[in-house]
């Protein structure tokens, strides 16, 4: 079955209305540090609106002490521009996108999946 392009613009509103948290998009410029390296800045390319849903998922021992697990998805607005590499701030979290949801038959949202910085 196949969606008119009203019946599509009505679930992306529905969808919006289910996006209660300010998300900002973030990329990053590097920087030659003048000795080998680099340095990174990051910036806001976007501010949108976004929900956060924490995956569930197991804690491991890293260097003989539990570290949390930190993966979640956020949804967007379907025409949020983001890749991975990019990261997403949601108040004063900070997410790494490690994968982003493109190719679905109906473009109602994006969903990328992240890791807590």
């Amino acid at each position: 079955m196949s969606l008119t392009a009203k019946e599509l613009a009505v679930m992306r509103s529905v969808i919006a209305d289910l996006l209660p948290e300010t998300c900002q998009v973030l990329t990053v410029t590097r920087a030659s540090d003048g000795q080998g390296g680099m340095t990174e800045t990051w910036g806001t390319a976007a501010t949108t609106t976004c929900r956060v849903d924490w995956k569930s998922g197991i804690e491991t021992m890293q260097g003989g002490a539990v570290q949390p697990y930190r993966r979640c998805i956020i949804t967007l607005p379907y025409n949020t521009t983001v890749a991975e590499g990019y990261r997403l701030q949601v108040d004063t979290d900070v997410y790494a996108v490690t994968s982003v949801d493109n190719g679905k038959s109906w473009d109602a949202c994006l969903r990328v999946e992240v890791d807590k910085v």
